[in-house]
C-alpha cells in the first residue's frame, strides 16, 4: 500500500516536484526534518515509548529548510522566520493531544459519504426471496452437509430435520480438525457456540422462528469486538486483548439467531495473510496463502468449516481471498453495514462485507446485518429487495476493458465466458474504459492508518508486529502535511464525479478476477462489488468474475450473480481437504 503523490501539470509545481525528487536528505537532515514536523524518530526508546516530543527550542530556521523539502516547498527565509514560532506551538499541540485516551473507537468528526449522481430507486426497507428449497432430510455425508447452500441448511434446521445442536457440532468438529492446519481460526468459541444453539432449538420448537439464519453456525474476522473473547487483530501486540462489548456487527447477527463458533483469522492489523502464528493457507493448494485480510474467513468457508462468515475490506480483503479460495465474496456499498466494534485501518475506506458459497447465501446475510447504527454516523438505511428474477433486458451491463486493450475484445477467458452468458440469459453488453486513480489519493489510506495506530507506532510494541509492512505504512505517513492530506480527499471526490461520470446509465461493470484497476477506484468511492469463482486455469490458478454495482444497488449485482451461478458449478466445488 505504498502511494506517491500525483505531480502537478503546472510547471511551477513541476518544478517543485522535480527539485523534490531530485533532493536527497543526508541522515542527519532527515532527522532534523522529522523533529520539525514534529516527529519522534530521532528521540531514545525511552523518550519515544513516553510520546515525548523535540523541544521546542531546538526547532531553528535549517530545520524547516530540511523539512520543506519533504513537502516539495521552496518559502524564503523570511517566510521561514514568520513560520518559526508557528511551528514551535504545534509542538506543544502535539505533546497535549497525546496524553489524550483516543482509543480505537474515536473516529474523525469528519464522516465519509459516496457520492451517487443517480437518485435511488425502489421502495423503503429489506427483502429477500429465495426458491422454495427442495432438500427435506438430513444428507448422510458429512461433507454434502458441512457444504449445502445456506438457503437449504435453514430450511432443515426451521423444519427440525435438523437441529442447531447437531449442526453446531458438525462444524465445531470441522474447525476442530481443520481450523488449526489451515490457521483459519484464532479462538474457538464452543461453550458459547453451543449455548446459543441450544436457545435456538428452543425457540424454533416453540414456533419463535427469526429468519434464515436462525441456529445457523458462522465465524466472524477476528478485528470484531465479542464480549469476553479474545479480540486479537491477529497481532502479536493485541494478541491478549479482551473487550467487554460486542461489535453491532456481532450483536445484528445474534439478535438473527446466528451462532458464532470461531473468530477467524486475519492478517495482522488487516494486511495479508500472516498473523502472529502464521499464514493462513488456501484450502485448495495449501502450500499458498489463503491471501488477505479476510484470510480465515475465506478459508473456513472454502474448506466447509463454516456455512457463512464475516469480513471485512478496505482494498480488496473480501474479493482478493474470495478469489484465492474460490467462494464468493460480497463487499457492500461504503456504509452499507456498521463497523462500530470494528478494528479501524481506514475510517473512510473500511467495508464490512460477507464471504459464503453462493450469491443468494450472501443476500441472506447482507439483510440480516444491514442498516443504519446510531453508534456509526457513515451507516445507512438504503432499499435492499433481492430477487432470484431478473430482466435482462432491461438492464445495461458494461464489460471492463484493460487500459491498453482493443475495445472489440476482452482479454480473461473467464470474462469473456461469463459475458457470452450473461448475452445467452439475454442481456446486451458494451465495453467500458474506466481512468485509473491518481496513485496519490490513496495517501488517504496510509495516513488513515497511521493515525490508527499512532500509539502503537510511537511505543516498543510495534517491534512485536512481525513479518508486516505497516510500521514503514504508518512511520511514512507522519511525513504527509495535512494540506497534501486534504488535497487528497479533494481529489477523491473528483474520482467520485469521474467514475460515475464514466458509468454513465450502466447498471452493472463486469471486470476480471478482483476488478483490474477499478479495484482501488470502487474501493475509494464506496461502490458494491460481488465475486465469483469461476474454475481455474489450466496452470491451476483461480479463476473469478466481478461484478460491480451502482451505490446502493446491492440486490442488482446479486441477483445477476445468482442467475450466473444458476448456469454453471463452479460454486459448489469442494477442495480435497485430505491433502490439508
Amino acid at each position: 500500500m505504498r502511494a506517491t503523490l500525483p505531480v502537478s501539470k503546472d510547471s511551477k509545481h513541476v518544478k517543485l516536484q522535480k527539485r523534490m525528487n531530485k533532493a536527497t536528505l543526508s541522515r542527519k537532515e532527515l532527522l532534523i526534518s522529522a523533529a520539525a514536523l514534529g516527529l519522534a524518530l530521532s528521540m531514545p526508546k525511552a523518550a519515544l515509548a513516553q510520546g515525548a516530543a523535540t523541544p521546542r527550542s531546538e526547532i531553528t530556521i535549517d530545520d524547516l529548510k530540511v523539512a520543506q523539502k519533504l513537502a516539495g516547498l521552496d518559502f524564503s527565509d523570511d517566510e521561514l522566520k514568520e513560520i518559526l514560532q508557528d511551528v514551535k506551538d504545534w509542538l506543544t499541540g502535539y505533546e497535549t493531544i497525546r496524553k489524550e485516551p483516543i482509543t480505537y473507537l474515536v473516529e474523525p468528526p469528519t464522516v465519509f459519504e459516496p457520492l451517487s449522481l443517480r437518485p435511488l430507486a425502489g421502495k423503503r426497507g429489506v427483502s429477500v426471496k429465495v426458491a422454495a428449497s427442495k432438500v427435506s432430510h438430513r444428507p448422510v455425508s458429512e461433507d454434502d452437509l458441512a457444504f449445502m447452500p445456506l438457503r437449504d441448511i435453514a430450511h432443515l434446521v426451521k423444519t427440525r430435520a435438523i437441529t442447531s445442536s447437531d449442526l453446531t457440532e458438525m462444524y465445531l468438529g470441522r474447525l476442530g480438525r481443520y481450523g488449526d492446519k489451515l490457521l483459519a481460526v484464532i479462538t474457538l468459541l464452543p461453550e458459547q457456540a453451543r449455548a446459543d444453539a441450544k436457545k435456538a432449538d428452543e425457540e424454533i420448537a416453540t414456533g419463535r422462528y427469526r429468519g434464515p439464519l436462525h441456529g445457523v453456525p458462522t465465524g466472524v474476522k477476528d478485528l470484531f469486538a465479542l464480549r469476553g473473547a479474545p479480540t486479537t487483530w491477529g497481532a502479536a501486540p493485541y494478541q491478549d486483548q479482551v473487550f467487554d462489548y460486542d461489535a453491532t456487527l456481532v450483536q445484528k447477527l445474534r439478535q438473527a439467531g446466528a451462532v458464532i463458533c470461531a473468530k477467524t483469522s486475519m492478517g495482522a492489523l488487516a494486511e495479508g495473510d500472516v498473523w502472529f502464528k502464521g499464514m493462513t493457507k488456501n484450502p485448495w493448494n495449501p502450500k499458498e496463502g489463503s491471501s488477505g485480510s479476510s484470510a480465515g474467513s475465506a478459508a473456513c468457508v472454502s474448506a466447509g468449516l463454516l456455512p457463512f462468515a464475516i469480513g471485512t475490506e478496505t482494498l480488496g480483503s473480501i474479493v482478493s481471498p474470495s478469489n484465492q479460495c474460490r467462494v464468493t465474496g460480497l463487499r457492500p456499498s461504503y456504509g452499507r453495514i456498521s463497523r462500530h466494534g470494528a478494528m479501524a485501518v481506514s475510517w473512510t475506506m473500511d467495508k464490512v462485507g460477507i464471504i459464503s458459497r453462493c450469491a443468494e447465501d450472501a443476500a441472506l446475510v447482507f439483510a440480516a446485518v444491514s442498516g443504519a447504527d446510531p453508534l456509526d454516523r457513515s451507516s445507512v438505511d438504503r432499499p435492499f429487495h433481492y430477487s432470484p428474477k431478473v430482466d435482462f433486458a432491461a438492464l445495461k451491463i458494461a464489460f471492463l476493458l484493460d487500459l491498453k486493450e482493443d475495445p472489440a475484445k476482452t482479454t480473461k477467458p473467464q470474462t469473456t465466458e461469463a459475458l457470452a452468458l450473461l448475452q445467452k440469459l439475454g442481456a446486451t453488453v458494451h465495453p467500458l474504459s474506466i481512468t485509473p486513480a491518481e496513485a496519490g489519493v490513496l495517501t488517504i489510506l496510509d495516513v488513515e492508518s497511521a493515525a490508527a495506530f499512532d500509539d502503537l507506532t510511537r511505543s516498543d510494541r510495534i517491534h512485536l508486529l512481525k513479518n508486516s509492512s505497516w510500521p514503514e505504512t504508518y512511520r511514512a505517513g507522519r511525513f504527509v502535511p495535512g494540506v497534501e492530506l486534504l488535497q487528497a480527499y479533494r481529489a477523491r471526490t473528483l474520482l467520485m464525479k469521474q467514475f460515475e461520470d464514466e458509468l454513465g446509465d450502466f447498471d452493472i461493470l463486469v471486470a476480471d478476477r478482483v476488478g483490474g484497476h477499478t479495484l482501488a477506484i470502487t474501493n475509494l468511492t464506496g461502490h458494491p462489488q460481488v465475486l465469483l469463482p469461476w474454475g481455474v486455469t489450466a496452470s491451476g490458478r483461480s479463476r473469478s468474475v466481478s461484478l460491480i454495482g451502482r451505490l446502493y444497488e446491492e440486490d442488482k449485482i446479486l441477483s445477476v450473480a445468482n442467475a450466473l451461478q444458476g448456469a454453471t458449478n463452479y460454486h459448489t466445488l469442494r477442495p480435497d481437504l485430505s491433502k490439508v
